[in-house]
């Protein structure tokens, strides 16, 4: 076993330890897991319940074993009624030994894609383990709430609350509001707050100051359904020139020029000009699927586009959906 492997176990068995204390003092657990959403649904739910509950939330995208016992450590106190956890994974079984630590009271699934499919192995495994919650949940006893928006997470997982709606900002919402529902709070309570929810930053947030123009930053992350969904939206905005500016997805393993080639198609009709990020394998497979259909220019590093777009000669003001950023060294 690595170092880290044993600093984890070790970690592990500290996290029963508290969050068997927490739940001897009536405190409930939601333990948000999915390919994508997970950040976005946790901190809209935390917007919610923060206005009834003292309740902690794992801050930004922690969703490690590592992140979660910083949360517990420094920002849980003996009046905390609610913990929100966002858990990731990049193997199976590792949400399943995650449960058997959190012992979640309520949990939640909020997509499943290809994500990370380069270390699973196969969207298999992938599916495997973004549904070990499912199990955990219908043999220990709890809430299970699900994305019914996602064909993958209706077609694997029963017995569920099924939070829908239309495009991922709504899809998101619901999926806290459902949360907020199942832990006490009622519609008014629900739609007071809800009418002024705050945008998740770089998860589809618009903004106007960051860059010097309009742009959708859909920066943080990526896979394959909210590429296709965020390059769809982008399509509908046609009082604007619409840029997309993308390096294209992490980690498909075999499959990846598969998909960035079908994600290139799907480009074509809602994009007026593609700026590609880089030159490799993602960007050519994307640029086969476009397949000539749309302008494409290339740059070197993301940041880059500000000035690209500066130097456009438009007749109708740019929106720019900046979908994805990757480090320099991919």
């Amino acid at each position: 076993m690595d170092l880290r492997r044993l600093r984890d176990k070790i970690y592990l068995v500290w996290l029963s330890w508290q969050i068997s204390n927490f739940h001897a003092r009536g405190g409930k657990i939601v333990v948000i897991t999915g390919s994508y959403g997970k950040t976005s649904v946790k901190e809209l739910a935390y917007d919610l319940l923060r206005h009834k509950y003292r309740v902690v939330a794992t801050s930004g995208n922690y969703n490690t074993v590592v992140g979660i016992v910083k949360t517990i450590r420094y920002e849980v106190v003996k009046d905390t009624q609610l913990l929100i956890l966002e858990v990731g994974a990049y193997r199976v079984g590792e949400i399943a030994e995650f449960c058997r630590v959190l012992k979640p009271d309520i949990g939640v699934v909020t997509g499943i894609a290809r994500q990370h499919l380069e270390r699973f192995g196969s969207f298999e495994k992938i599916i495997q383990a973004k549904t070990e919650i499912a199990g955990y949940i219908h043999l220990h006893g709890g809430i299970l709430i699900a994305n019914g928006s996602d064909e993958t997470v209706v077609n694997e997982i029963k017995n569920a609350l099924w939070y829908r709606g239309s495009g991922r900002e709504n899809i998101n919402q619901n999926g806290a509001k459902m949360i907020a529902r199942v832990c006490g709070m009622s519609e008014q309570e629900i739609q007071q707050v809800a009418e002024h929810f705050r945008s998740v930053p770089s998860r589809f947030e618009m903004t106007m100051g960051r860059y010097g123009m309009r742009v959708i930053d859909d920066s943080y992350n990526s896979n394959e359904k909210s590429f296709a969904e965020a390059v769809e939206h982008l399509g509908k905005q046609k009082k604007y020139t619409r840029i997309l500016v993308t390096p294209g997805l992490l980690e498909l393993g075999s499959e990846s020029n598969k998909i960035h080639e079908q994600l290139g198609k799907g480009i074509i009709g809602n994009a007026d000009l593609v700026i590609l990020v880089g030159r490799g394998e993602r960007i050519k497979s994307l640029a086969k699927g476009i397949d000539g259909k749309v302008k494409i220019s290339y740059i070197d590093k993301t940041l880059e586009f500000v000035q690209s777009v500066n130097n456009l000669k438009l007749k109708k003001e740019p929106l720019v959906l900046l979908e994805n950023d990757l480090p320099e060294n991919h």
